[in-house]
């Protein structure tokens, strides 16, 4: 979790203060003071109650997002503090470009879905796969206050290895943390149908990024965009513990056939090479950022 060893990143601007309450430019949010960036959010946050558990809330100093209340572990933090696992936040913000076409799997209420949309631009493009439909509608009517549903489709599904249903388990507080069974024998939890990103990106003009965090699903999700990953070789932010999966060590085996050296995103929001020891080391039970990238353009 240390350096970005592949990238060239744009200029920081550590030396331009941000004032309390003034709007962020996304040249702020990469800033190489994680800490002054996330001041400068909170200092902008601002939230209104619209009534039927629904809150508006300003994030990252540039965005307005609708969030539910009674979400403790994502919204509680968004609506205080205005950002929200500020390495990754700062790691999209240097890394996506205008132009670029990225997929924000398991988007939840679209928080990195706004950036993404904001980073590439009207002549870019954002998918956002969620499978709770609430979240999802949020997202959508997130997207469309912000000016972004032009260049945004929102795909209400669980992404997987193929094409079917499964049982949405959304625990109580902590959306975030919604999980989908495929196993017809679980009759709890609400009905959502399960997509492969293959099929959901078939016509795309082109995929350059993903960000996949699916609660321990990513071993089916991978599964289901073989396809994908051969055509277009994309970048990739993807959730990993070992823990989660049935066979870790053959997921990283099948990752390295497209992406040879496996890097972790570090809590500095710059990555380094990271081995199949400290990987599937059962000792630490964090969850954690791989970023693959191919080794040679397309």
């Amino acid at each position: 979790m240390e350096k970005l060893t592949n990238m060239a990143l744009p200029p920081h601007s550590a030396s331009a203060p941000i004032l309390p309450g003034a709007i962020l430019s996304l040249a702020d949010l990469c800033d190489s003071d994680r800490y002054h960036v996330e001041r400068a959010c909170r200092a902008a946050t601002q939230t209104a109650y619209l009534g039927d558990h629904i809150v508006l809330a300003r994030v990252l100093g540039r965005y307005k997002a609708f969030l539910d209340p009674r979400d403790r572990g994502f919204a509680a933090h968004l609506m205080l503090d205005g950002y929200w696992e500020m390495w990754l936040t700062q790691f999209f913000a240097r890394s996506l470009k205008t132009g670029m076409h990225v997929v924000d799997v398991g988007a939840n209420f679209g928080y990195y879905s706004l950036l993404m949309a904001d980073l590439v631009g009207p002549s870019g493009s954002v998918v956002s796969v969620e499978p709770n439909p609430a979240a999802a509608q949020m997202l959508t009517r997130s997207l469309e206050l912000n000016g972004f549903a032009g260049r945004s489709t929102v795909v209400t599904a669980a992404a997987g290895a193929g094409e079917g249903v499964g049982r949405l388990r959304v625990p109580d507080g902590e959306p975030k943390n919604a999980t989908v069974i495929v196993d017809s024998a679980v009759t709890d939890g609400e009905l959502v149908a399960v997509r492969s990103l293959d099929a959901i990106l078939a016509e795309a003009p082109r995929v350059d990024f993903l960000k996949i965090d699916t609660e321990g699903a990513e071993e089916d999700v991978t599964l289901g965009l073989s396809q994908t990953i051969a055509r277009w070789r994309p970048r990739m932010i993807l959730e990993f513990n070992p823990g989660r999966c049935r066979d870790p060590q053959g997921l990283l085996t099948r990752l390295r056939n497209a992406y040879p050296v496996l890097q972790q995103l570090g809590y500095d929001a710059e990555v380094a090479p990271a081995g199949d020891a400290e990987l599937l080391d059962p000792t630490n039970g964090e969850d954690r950022l791989l970023y693959l990238e191919p080794t040679t353009s397309l």
